[in-house]
């Protein structure tokens, strides 16, 4: 018998039956779902990367508190990335009845690189020398308006325009204070900068992703051999260190941490959704596959019976399951591209000026070839073992239907996982997250379903009621697990999903404060307090800053290999002094409290990247001498949150507070903002930051964000119905012909009836409570590695058993009861078919 006649009767065959139409629908789903998400995921990154980019004004930006050094000017144009030159500092812009402090912002003609800034009126240009750009904060408090002229430091200004959206904010909070835009020809005018004087110097950059990619490389090399070459003491290096030990570049996903920080578990989550999705997809080939396989073991039988060999039918079955495949592909690939484009025009309709163009080549190109692949394998990982098996099985066995060996559905089950492995992270490209996700599944399917087993087993031998509707433990504890996998992995999500929402929320609960203040003068705290205690408004205690970099510990310097990759060495950082901790902070080891003078707590990141270690004693530079402290003991902080954070916090009468100036965080009722003018106008030697305009911007991303992984949620849901659906498939085949048998022994219907629905709703009941273990265990991982706080979630003890057990008892009473209306003969005839 040739091929053709051989494959012609069994593909005719195959498509009478339900299994293959579920496997179609299998397959569909997993490449389409997989090619939409994969797709999203990427453009998702890219909208993310755009966004962080126009918060930069750049790709790339080079700062330094001393001039940047040329060289780094010429390697940037030798790399062919375009060029703005920033200059960053703070001074007193004031009218003949008003004094402000405002950051200065010196820019030069090819500002901004990425993004737009946006001035009322809208000038089409850049900024000219004599002009000023002032933010609305600035115009509010200087009580000026276009047209009029205020003095920078020493040099007069006309304003031109209102600042309505400004960019290069990467430095979080000083990127919201109250700004003025000059021409970088300006600074010297304004005798603003002078000895002492705190300056920020940026150089901008942006060009293609292999042009920044390779300034970045060059920068670290460089840097390493310039502490290589400060290690040799030669004089050069130390007339560079000062430019040099300050030098940092950033990329657009590092310009503003605080800012962007909403979206760090974005990736992970989009990685999950294509990890469940997988997982779903890749069960519901394996469930429909089999079905296929066991729906077609009498064709088999046939085939062999008269004559076909085993290589016959092989080749025959594989040219079937390559139709299935490309009936798949094809409905698959328009699926997949008509969900690509929903969700790219989600994100535009979501994310106001988003730069995303929608290309079927490069989906066609990208992510569809790799679904489709990784869906054959699967595919091919379910269903060949199983059919090598049958094809091994002598015919007169193969139509006895004997029950399948352990070792063939080890084998299966092995071929099978891998495959959906190979699947995970070829999609994901996250090997740690898939082989954690996995191998926890694969344990927990393996105790749970051996759980089950026992229980269902104990049950049946105590010959109570429910004996009689559990006839086959082993049968019954597989098609429980499986499930309760599939509802499990839809619960993760929306789990996990509500997890998310619930930790931005704690970052901004009500009464956060939105006004951040630094620079108050020493002999003015008390009256400041005194204001904020007048107002009513709640806020953080106010705490000393006192400049000082870390030299030494246990009196031996630092190496040089440490200082470079430790950037808290190479630059200045904020010290206090205080009798209590930051309430957000959390001691993870020593003394919860100071004792004496001349202790010092640690954030306890920085203490494990410098090897830092309770009771080491560490020697910090300060303007007035070299301060030694020993460190108590190591906490966490929350650097999230809008409260002042420390790396380093002293005990009482450690430093001279007098030395420094005082910071802190307050907040005012948006009902009580216009008395907010006054308290600024009273302390004009501080700087005072909305910081509700970075709270409205977080609000803003995560209302994105929040409808981004809603709508992939209900994506994975549609492959977890998938699932369910063949899970109840399978049990309802083995369920026909016991319930043929029961009427040819004269069984009621209702009495049928009765039986299945209690039979189905007690399998959708225990499935409930595993998917709950199930859910558990895997959102405790994922959480642990989103660093999300680790949680039960009493809801779904709730929901899951009792809404399995309502869907499956309709489920058996409604589906099957068909059965019972079939007559006792004809049953008998379809039990024998």
């Amino acid at each position: 018998m040739n091929l053709l006649a051989l494959f012609r009767p069994l593909l005719q065959l195959s498509f009478k039956t339900t299994g293959v139409y579920l496997l179609l629908i299998a397959l569909t789903l997993a490449i389409s779902a997989t090619t939409a998400l994969k797709f999203s995921n990427v453009q998702i990154q890219n909208a993310v990367a755009l966004q962080a980019a126009e918060m930069l004004a750049a790709d790339l930006v080079l700062t330094a508190n001393e001039p940047i050094p040329q060289e780094w000017q010429q390697q940037a144009k030798t790399q062919q990335l375009k060029q703005s030159n920033v200059t960053l500092f703070s001074s007193m812009a004031h009218t003949d009845q008003q004094f402000v402090m405002v950051n200065v912002k010196a820019v030069d003609a090819a500002f901004p690189l990425r993004g737009e800034l946006e001035t009322e009126p809208k000038l089409n240009r850049s900024i000219q020398a004599g002009e000023v750009w002032l933010s609305p904060r600035a115009m509010d408090l200087l009580g000026v308006k276009v047209g009029d002229q205020i003095n920078i430091a020493d040099a007069p200004f006309q304003v031109s325009a209102k600042i309505i959206h400004d960019t290069n904010q990467e430095l979080g909070f000083s990127g919201f204070s109250p700004t003025v835009i000059i021409a970088q020809s300006e600074v010297a005018r304004t005798n603003a900068i002078q000895v002492g004087s705190r300056i920020e110097y940026r150089l901008l950059m942006a060009g293609n992703a292999q042009n920044t990619q390779r300034f970045e490389k060059l920068y670290k090399q460089k840097f390493g051999d310039q502490s290589e070459d400060r290690a040799a003491n030669s004089d050069h290096a130390q007339v560079q260190d000062a430019a040099q030990s300050s030098l940092k570049l950033r990329n657009a996903s590092e310009g503003n941490t605080r800012l962007m920080k909403p979206i760090a578990n974005l990736e992970t989550f989009l990685q999950l959704a294509n990890i469940l999705t997988i997982l779903l997809c890749g069960i519901a080939i394996a469930l429909t596959s089999q079905r296929y396989v066991q729906q077609n073991q009498d064709a088999i039988a046939l085939m062999r019976c008269i004559g076909s060999t085993k290589q016959q039918i092989l080749s025959a079955y594989l040219a079937l399951l390559l139709v299935v495949l490309g009936l798949s592909i094809l409905f698959g690939s328009l699926i997949g591209l008509g969900l690509g484009y929903g969700l790219l025009q989600l994100m535009l309709q979501l994310i106001p000026n988003l730069q995303l163009e929608f290309s079927a080549l490069s989906m066609l190109l990208g992510p569809l070839p790799i679904a489709i692949f990784t869906s054959a394998i699967v595919l091919l990982g379910f269903v060949l073992p199983s059919l090598w098996q049958l094809l091994g099985t002598p015919p007169a066995r193969v139509i006895r239907q004997q029950e399948r060996s352990v070792r063939s559905m080890l084998w299966m089950l092995s071929f099978g996982t891998l495959s959906l492995v190979v699947f995970c992270v070829v999609l994901t490209e996250n090997l740690q997250l898939t082989l954690w996700l996995i191998c926890a599944i694969i344990f927990l399917c393996v105790g749970l379903y051996m759980m089950v087993w026992l229980s269902l087993k104990a049950f049946k031998s105590w010959g109570t009621k429910i004996s009689a509707y559990i006839r086959t433990p082993y049968q019954t504890a597989i098609q429980i697990t499986a499930l309760a996998l599939g509802l499990s992995l839809i619960t993760v999500l929306a789990v996990l999903r509500t997890d998310l929402l619930e930790r931005w929320q704690q970052q901004l609960p009500q009464g956060t404060p939105n006004q951040f203040v630094y620079g108050l003068p020493p002999f003015e705290l008390q009256d400041f307090n005194q204001q904020l205690k007048l107002h009513g408004w709640q806020g953080t205690p106010m705490y000393p800053n006192i400049r000082g970099r870390l030299v030494a510990k246990n009196d031996l310097p630092f190496s040089d290999a440490l200082i470079k990759s430790n950037n808290s060495l190479r630059r200045e950082l904020n010290l206090t002094q205080a009798a209590t901790f930051p309430k957000d902070n959390q001691i993870i080891a020593g003394s919860q409290h100071f004792q004496q003078v001349n202790e010092v707590s640690v954030e306890v990141k920085t203490a494990q990247e410098l090897g830092i270690q309770i009771g080491d004693r560490l020697s910090f530079s300060l303007p007035e001498g070299i301060l030694q402290a020993k460190v108590i003991n190591l906490r966490s902080v929350e650097w999230e949150s809008f409260s002042p954070n420390f790396f380093f916090i002293f005990s009482p009468k450690t430093m001279d507070e007098n030395a420094g100036s005082y910071l802190g965080s307050f907040y005012v009722p948006p009902q009580d903002k216009n008395q907010l003018i006054g308290l600024i106008q009273q302390f004009s030697n501080t700087v005072f930051i909305d910081v509700s305009l970075i709270l409205d911007e977080i609000k803003r991303i995560v209302s994105v964000l929040v409808q981004i992984i809603t709508i992939l949620a209900l994506l994975v849901s549609i492959s977890g119905i998938l699932v369910l659906v063949a899970c109840l498939n399978l049990f309802m085949d083995e369920r026909k012909k016991e319930v043929a048998l029961l009427r040819s022994f004269g069984s009621s219907k209702q009495k049928l009836k009765s039986m299945l629905s209690l039979e189905v709703g007690l399998m959708g009941l225990i499935s409930g409570v595993v998917a709950c273990i199930f859910a558990e265990v895997i959102s405790a991982i994922v959480s642990y590695k989103m660093e999300l706080v680790i949680q039960l979630h009493a809801e779904i003890w709730l929901i899951l058993p009792l809404v399995m057990t309502l869907v499956c008892t309709l489920i058996g009473r409604y589906r099957l009861s068909y059965l019972g209306d079939i007559p006792p003969l004809e049953s008998l005839r379809e039990l024998n078919s």
